[in-house]
């Protein structure tokens, strides 16, 4: 589903009005149906939830919150209104308040009776925040961190409409003191901050309130980003015919492991084998061929020759290239070490695999001394780095890049010819041949660990050979990673967990996703 920062989301109420939906009826449709998300919630308390207090700013965002005060109050609801930063000064929400007024809802006007406000605060039942909305930047000055930091210490029920207050709708950020929701009702679509951590952490659950705003006005907006729920993610998966065979399912080479990096030759390669590729050959240096044999009992196995250090030499590559036609898919790069035979070797299955080729570790850190062997690739490649790898790729410090992660991964995938996928919280998926980007939800602090990424890259290398999408088959792979370490984190811990944990969990979370 699509994400629409502050710009994008004005630029289609722009568009709505044109079309006919006036911004006063926008702001009516979107308090209706927050009042309406809210008392879905609140009604199915066990405990009666009867007092709403509901917070507005000066802008548009104090407008919907209006709305949502009077819609309470009709449904029988002892409603206050609390005035965060006095007078609204927006047509529109000057318009709702007045409407606040002719029902006689109580008004409390923070800034000249603070007691009085505080205490309403406190005994609520509910608490709507609608001070800032998406338009809030910069930072939450004392008196709005004060109030905040009374309606997060209150007892009742907490909704944000739309964006909890103090939350940047564009980034993972937020100021210290914002609001801190139970619920946030996303007017029209999910925002970046819904999404993102940290900001997302103050969201709650989210809700998406349907204002009427006509699917023409979103095709406007050019440059998307997007994220994926499990159904949708189940959506892009193929259906596997009954009378399917292995050879219907594709077959992965990984290119993976040395002396000193076993496990991660395992790990890869065994994600690869779970996703339900038809098949996988290993291919590895030939002095670890018994621990290998020991642990990949059902892949195919392909000793090759190593140098003194335990890695690939060069005259790998010269086995390889015969029966690279073999293969649907290359995963390369777990473990192998970075040196003249290795690099080599990277860089020969890149000039030379017709099929996509999925770089991750060493690989990376390879392709970082040569980039134009990105442009002159046979094949698609697509890169797997965590932060510091990217800063290697990019020439930039890791804290410049995690700062805009999305614009980073585009900038790079457009300007390569390569898929990205930016690990980390959120993991950032950028296409080479389009302006959208999507942004992963699932996974959790357990998949921090040495060997997660080997993981991930074998489980793009399984989906990639089994009939999707290049592109659905990345993000479906870096949703599926994620939605399975969280099945892991919840029956034993995010401490405790490890990434052959994973690889085993894949058995039982690819059901919620086969159709």
């Amino acid at each position: 589903m699509r994400l629409l920062n502050s710009e994008e989301m004005k630029l289609v109420e722009q568009h709505t009005a044109k079309f006919g939906l006036s911004y006063q009826r926008m702001m009516e449709n979107a308090g209706a149906a927050c009042a309406r998300n809210i008392r879905n919630i609140i009604e199915g308390e066990k405990n009666a939830c009867r007092n709403v207090v509901v917070v507005c700013g000066k802008g548009n965002n104090g407008g919907d919150g209006f709305v949502v005060a009077r819609k309470m109050a009709e449904n029988g609801y002892s409603v206050c209104v609390i005035l965060a930063s006095g007078y609204p000064n927006s047509q529109e929400s000057t318009y709702m308040y007045k409407l606040v007024i002719d029902l006689s809802i109580p008004t409390v006007w923070y800034d000249a009776d603070r007691l009085k406000a505080v205490q309403t605060i406190k005994n609520a039942d509910v608490i709507v925040d609608a001070v800032y909305g998406f338009s809030f930047y910069g930072t939450l000055d004392e008196d709005m961190r004060g109030l905040m930091a009374e309606m997060n210490a209150a007892r009742g029920i907490k909704f944000a409409i739309d964006v909890p207050s103090g939350v940047y709708c564009n980034s993972g950020f937020n100021d210290p003191g914002c609001f801190v929701a139970d619920y946030t009702v996303a007017i029209s679509a999910l925002k970046p901050a819904h999404i993102i951590h940290p900001a997302s952490d103050n969201c709650g659950d989210i809700i998406i309130a349907n204002i009427g705003i006509p699917e023409e006005s979103y095709n406007f907006v050019k440059d998307s980003l997007y994220t994926y729920n499990k159904t949708e993610v189940r959506n892009l998966f193929p259906k596997r015919a009954v009378t399917a065979n292995k050879g219907c399912f594709g077959h992965v080479l990984c290119i993976c492991g040395s002396r000193n990096m076993v496990g991660a030759c395992v790990l890869a390669a065994s994600s690869a084998l779970r996703s339900g590729a038809g098949l996988v050959t290993t291919a590895f240096p030939q002095s670890i061929y018994l621990p290998i044999a020991d642990k990949l009992t059902q892949s195919l196995l392909m000793p090759l020759p190593e140098n003194e250090q335990g890695t690939f030499s060069a005259k790998a590559l010269g086995e390889l290239l015969p029966i690279l036609d073999r293969y649907d898919a290359i995963v390369i790069g777990c473990g192998i070490g970075v040196n003249e035979d290795t690099a080599e070797l990277v860089m020969g299955i890149l000039q030379n695999s017709k099929v996509p080729v999925i770089a991750d570790a060493d690989a990376i850190n390879i392709i970082a001394k040569d980039l134009s062997i990105l442009k002159t690739a046979s094949s698609r490649v697509v890169l797997t780095p965590h932060p510091k790898e990217m800063s290697r790729l990019v020439g930039t410090p890791v804290e410049i890049i995690q700062a805009d992660r999305v614009t980073c991964a585009r900038a790079f995938a457009s300007a390569n010819d390569a898929y990205v996928v930016l690990k980390g919280s959120n993991t950032v998926v950028a296409a080479p041949d389009s302006t959208k980007a999507y942004i992963n939800a699932s996974g959790n602090s357990g998949l921090s660990k040495g060997g997660s990424g080997d993981v991930l890259a074998g489980l793009i290398g399984g989906f990639a050979v089994q009939g999707f999408e290049l592109t659905d088959a990345v993000c479906a792979a870096v949703y599926v990673h994620g939605y399975t370490g969280d099945t892991v984190a919840d029956k034993y811990s995010k401490s405790g967990m490890l990434p052959e944990d994973v690889v085993n969990e894949l058995k039982y979370t690819l059901k919620d996703f086969e159709k």
